[in-house]
């Protein structure tokens, strides 16, 4: 799991841990079955597209929350952010470079069920940019274990990532995007 210039190691603290990837996905795109899509109203502009993933492992007792989820930011004037999510088979293969516990099976893939956790996190993500950006946000990369919760955080986390950073962010300011708890 060597660290490239643009895939960065995070210790959030109490032992959470992230992997964030800009202007690059890791090896965790799938060929979505079913696009689902949201409309949201934007207010920003972005100049140039972006591309972006997010790995969080949290650990939480004897479990532990974990998912990785990215996609691509292409900026428009339409004055909304299209979101398109592509939704996998939930029988994709195996992702093993990960943060997971050992004991979790982590595939690739965002099947259906973890849909329900984008809205809210787009709605978090909006809140906490104050705004976002018009254009339309492409959702084609992901991995899970067994946990749904953590997918709220991910995509608001993405969001912000997509809004604000570059390959050259400094990782302090990058582990201001992560949630301090996750609810």
């Amino acid at each position: 799991m060597g660290a490239s210039p643009e895939m960065r190691v995070l210790e959030l603290g109490r032992y959470r841990r992230a992997r964030v990837w800009i202007d690059e996905a890791p090896d965790a795109v799938y060929r979505p079955v079913e696009i689902l899509s949201h409309k949201i109203p934007a207010e920003k502009a972005l100049a140039v597209a972006k591309l972006a993933a997010v790995e969080l492992f949290v650990p939480a007792g004897p479990r532990a929350q974990y998912g990785l989820l990215g996609g691509h930011l292409q900026p428009d004037a339409t004055g909304e952010l299209i979101v398109e999510v592509g939704v996998s088979s939930s029988h994709e293969r195996l992702f093993p470079d990960n943060l997971a516990l050992q004991e979790d099976e982590v595939r690739v893939g965002f099947p259906a069920e973890y849909t329900p956790a984008i809205v809210p996190g787009l709605e978090l993500a909006k809140t906490q940019l104050g705004g976002l950006a018009a254009g339309k946000l492409s959702i084609d990369c992901a991995a899970h274990a067994s946990n749904v919760t953590v997918f709220k955080h991910l995509t608001a986390t993405l969001v912000k990532l997509l809004h604000t950073a570059s390959a050259d962010t400094a990782d302090e300011e990058l582990l201001k995007l992560f949630p301090e708890t996750l609810s």
